[in-house]
């Protein structure tokens, strides 16, 4: 069997135990430090087309990651106003009593159906018609305030009584608000 040059160098008592460990701890250390010289010698030079298309590639990647944000934002702040408008919807009327209130909505003439004293408070300010995912809810203002902080275009602004115009013929004819079509 052969023998390894330190044992027979031990055997001769050329060298000590402790000179024969310190040379292994160097022997590995030397070790550890070889593959991370041999790293950073192996690292390639690119082209600068390969630098462009590298380039190119992590700016599309940052606008993919942009895109993906924005539309998770999107989804939350929907989450949000669904979440809102289900916890603070007005009750729904009773369907005999119930009449046709109309409202315009991105210039095309709503319908809600609602009770007398529903409307009336719709009239009045106390409860605010939402869009919410196509289907038109009421809720109260102050929900509505915080519906239109996340997206505006969401709530529905009624009217208010506006001054007519000074030459209008028919400002002394004015149009009730429980008119029936």
């Amino acid at each position: 069997m052969a023998k390894s040059l330190q044992d027979q160098l031990l055997q001769a008592g050329l060298v000590s135990k402790d000179q024969v460990k310190k040379a292994n701890k160097t022997k590995k250390q030397q070790q550890r430090q070889q593959p991370k010289a041999k790293k950073k010698a192996h690292k390639p030079t690119l082209s600068p087309e390969q630098q462009r298309a590298r380039e190119e590639k992590a700016a599309h990647d940052r606008e993919l990651n942009e895109r993906r944000n924005e539309a998770r934002k999107q989804r939350e702040i929907a989450a949000q106003i669904k979440q809102l408008v289900d916890a603070n919807r007005h009750p729904p009327s009773d369907p005999e009593n119930d009449v046709p209130f109309y409202f315009e909505n991105k210039g095309k003439i709503k319908t809600i159906h609602v009770g007398p004293k529903t409307r009336d408070q719709i009239a009045a300010g106390g409860l605010v018609i939402v869009n919410a995912n196509g289907k038109f809810e009421l809720v109260p203002p102050d929900i509505a305030e915080k519906i239109r902080q996340r997206n505006p275009s969401l709530v529905i602004d009624l009217p208010k009584g506006e001054k007519p115009a000074e030459d209008d013929p028919y400002a002394d004819y004015q149009v009730p608000d429980d008119l029936m079509w």
